[in-house]
């Protein structure tokens, strides 16, 4: 082992408590840090490294903290929804760990894709792809208990990447103000994305979801093509937006939403995955 790789294995200071498998490709991870992390928020995210073995430098990546439903495990411990990408630096090293090994975990919690202030009068309406469903777990039941609707949708390829269903399923049967919306794109059947069910008004006609400025928030995580983050001139604050049809511009020119930001407070607030 070189020194530099010996110096970069010595700043692991967390350990992979549990591992486990979603779907081809994507998995759980459950991370012990050696000392707890304080200052945790829904909508946080970590940074994670591993060595490289050729190189010897220590790979970091950031991924947004997750949450299951009703887990009993050490709130200490911190969950973390990963797809391995085989072309990535890091997932190829990291699904070639198992339960026990260790990894550098940034002792800081991060982010700005955080909850308002809630009230009971608020609808939030959560919409991710793939694995952006995450920090959303980390939200919702805070906005279940605090608001009078929440709306969660999210957008996989196969329903076997609905990491979640079967634990939102059953807190939905108990909790009539939230609606849950999985949709799958590749199993058949009608093939419906979600910044269609904002554009061609879905939600309103099928589900009875009102959409205003005055009392609702939409979150957005994953795939930019889902989002549409559009480019603000810096002298005039226009916006351009270069892909058509997506969330944001929706919400913008149909319901009269803005993006958030931190001296302009908004009811459009985004995440972006790549």
């Amino acid at each position: 082992m070189s020194t530099e790789t010996a110096k970069s294995k010595d700043a692991y200071n967390a350990t992979i408590a549990r591992i486990t498998p979603v779907a081809d490709g994507l998995s759980l991870f459950l991370l012990e840090p050696d000392r707890p992390i304080d200052g945790r928020l829904p909508g946080h995210y970590v940074s994670i490294g591993l060595t490289d073995p050729d190189s010897g430098k220590l790979i970091r990546r950031p991924y947004s903290l997750s949450q299951s439903l009703g887990s009993t495990c050490d709130p200490n411990l911190l969950e973390l929804l990963i797809i391995h990408v085989p072309e990535g630096e890091l997932t190829p090293l990291l699904f070639n760990l198992t339960e026990g090994d260790r990894l550098f975990l940034r002792p800081k919690m991060l982010g700005s894709y955080l909850l308002p202030k809630l009230d009971p009068d608020m609808s939030i309406i959560l919409a991710s792809t793939g694995t952006g469903v995450a920090p959303h777990m980390t939200m919702l039941e805070t906005c279940v208990e605090a608001c009078r609707q929440v709306v969660l949708m999210e957008c996989v390829r196969y329903s076997a990447e609905l990491a979640y269903a079967n634990q939102i399923q059953a807190y939905a049967t108990g909790h009539p103000n939230l609606l849950y919306l999985p949709l799958v794109t590749r199993e058949g059947g009608p093939k419906r994305y979600i910044q269609e069910f904002f554009s061609e008004g879905i939600l309103e006609q099928e589900h009875g979801i009102q959409i205003d400025a005055t009392h609702t928030h939409v979150f957005a995580c994953g795939n930019p093509a889902m989002i549409g983050i559009p480019r603000e001139d810096r002298k005039t604050g226009a916006l351009s937006f270069e892909i058509q049809n997506g969330l944001i511009e929706t919400l913008i020119q149909k319901y009269g939403l803005s993006i958030h930001k931190p001296r302009r407070p908004g009811e459009i607030h985004f995440e972006k995955y790549w």
